[in-house]
């Protein structure tokens, strides 16, 4: 087989993102392997909000904003404890790169969405979700002579004379100028999971991926052929779950009051799930929830608003745990505490009695401002029986452990040198998402950038210009 200009390893956002821009900066042969038997990865699950400043249906919508105010918010979020070159790309090219998914035919509806707790909205919502995304860019790539091979997993990437030069599928040698790493995380793997995301393996049992199974992380065995750098031990996005059934749950509804295992409480509850993550870690990764009768009674239970997120295409969900049938089989079932006075919850839920009667006390009072809830989502804990049920970071959304990359989408050595021929993109990359998980479409928007950044520089090394990270 003749050398191949660029080789992309995944078909999701990121490597879709990297093989249409790959074609547009002057790849003449691109060629794509999926580990799975259709394309879209975990980007076909994703519902497809992507994040970014100063794009047109921004300013469209009057929102004034820029890639430089972007960039500040979100290094201060993580305080700065990130690959400043990657984010600083990330944030310049985010806006540009809603508009090229526009321009290549991606619809998304008009409202902004405020995907965690910036005060600039910086989120839109692909029409039918993250699915049309990847349909949307497969069907260009196609158009633009990619070819796309399913079920062909890449074993190894060829290494010689300090460059990536090809890689190994089926045992054969496939060479080429370029190669980009988009293969994925790696939340299907448990043996990765329990080196890298220790605070996430301690939920035991309760912990579950929400991903697909092909995510098994063959990033790090690139990396180590490639001599590349690690970065980013610990993080991951992971959502607050019972433990009942394996049902998703992004969001918890706002009226809950958590408390952690002294039984205060730490957070706005109808906070975004990225700052629900960072807070509840910090409590240990275990706290409770704990409510009133107005739950569980039918006649009551709708009567408080539940989401300050609201997304398009999610108007009318209804939480598959906090229902009046589920928490009445739940109960029944032991998993859900209940009790007549909250002094007895609290010795059920073995929780200081004194400090959840005090945190009630003061939630019932008005106390909850503290956190800056929104009277809206407030309904206080009067009506017995009263109920509490365990909580824990269970639900697994994304990893965020994998190479390192130069803002050029270059992968780096141990010494932060990039190597040649090697880049990268998507959740497989370390550094560029943080322990804070900035918001809503913070992943797809880092898939879709860097790998538009990925592939553009891919292609122009072939010809020997300059990488760069805008067009």
């Amino acid at each position: 087989m003749d050398t191949i200009d660029v080789i992309i390893i995944g078909s999701g956002i990121a490597g879709l993102s990297a093989a249409l821009s790959a074609t547009e900066n002057g790849a003449r042969t691109v060629v794509v392997f999926e580990a799975d038997t259709e394309i879209g990865g975990a980007s076909r699950l994703s519902g497809g909000i992507i994040m970014g400043a100063g794009y047109g249906l921004q300013r469209e919508a009057g929102v004034e904003d820029s890639a430089e105010s972007f960039y500040r918010d979100y290094m201060n979020a993580n305080v700065w404890n990130l690959n400043p070159a990657a984010v600083k790309a990330f944030c310049d090219e985010s806006g540009p790169t809603i508009d090229w998914l526009v321009g290549h035919g991606v619809r998304f509806h008009p409202d902004l969405i405020f995907g965690g707790a910036e005060n600039t909205p910086r989120c839109v919502a692909a029409v039918g979700q993250g699915g049309q995304i990847v349909n949307g860019l497969a069907r260009k790539v196609r158009q633009a002579g990619v070819d796309i091979a399913v079920d062909h997993r890449v074993e190894r990437i060829l290494f010689e004379d300090g460059r990536a030069v090809g890689v190994v599928v089926g045992g054969e040698e496939i060479r080429s100028a370029s190669v980009v790493i988009a293969s994925g995380g790696y939340g299907a793997n448990r043996e990765l999971l329990a080196e890298h995301n220790p605070s996430w393996t301690a939920t035991g049992d309760w912990g579950w991926y929400i991903g697909t199974g092909t995510a098994q992380g063959d990033a790090f065995g690139f990396a180590e052929q490639l001599g590349a750098r690690i970065d980013g031990h610990d993080r991951g996005l992971r959502l607050l779950h019972p433990g009942f059934v394996r049902t998703f749950e992004s969001y918890i509804p706002g009226w809950m009051v958590l408390v952690n295992k002294e039984g205060r409480r730490f957070v706005d509850e109808s906070s975004a799930y990225g700052v629900l993550d960072r807070t509840t870690h910090s409590n240990g990764g275990v706290a409770w929830f704990v409510f009133d009768h107005q739950a569980v009674d039918r006649s009551t239970a709708g009567n408080t608003k539940a989401y300050k997120q609201v997304m398009p295409e999610r108007e009318d969900r209804q939480s598959p745990n906090w229902n009046p049938a589920m928490i009445a089989e739940q109960v029944e079932a032991g998993r859900i505490h209940s009790a007549g006075t909250v002094a007895q919850l609290a010795v059920k839920a073995g929780l200081p009695v004194d400090q959840l009667q005090a945190t009630v006390e003061a939630y019932n009072d008005g106390d909850h401002d503290a956190f800056g809830k929104d009277a809206q989502f407030v309904r206080p804990i009067t009506e017995g029986p009263f109920y509490a049920a365990e909580v824990r970071l269970a639900t697994l959304c994304w990893t965020g452990v994998g190479p390192a990359v130069t803002g050029r989408g270059e992968v780096m050595d141990t010494l932060g040198r990039p190597i040649p021929g090697a880049y990268a993109c998507g959740e497989v990359t370390g550094g560029v998402l943080g322990d804070v998980y900035v918001g809503s479409g913070n992943s797809v928007g880092n898939s879709a950038t860097f790998g538009r950044i990925a592939g553009r520089n891919a292609a122009l090394s072939i010809a020997g210009v300059p990488a760069a990270t805008s067009a």
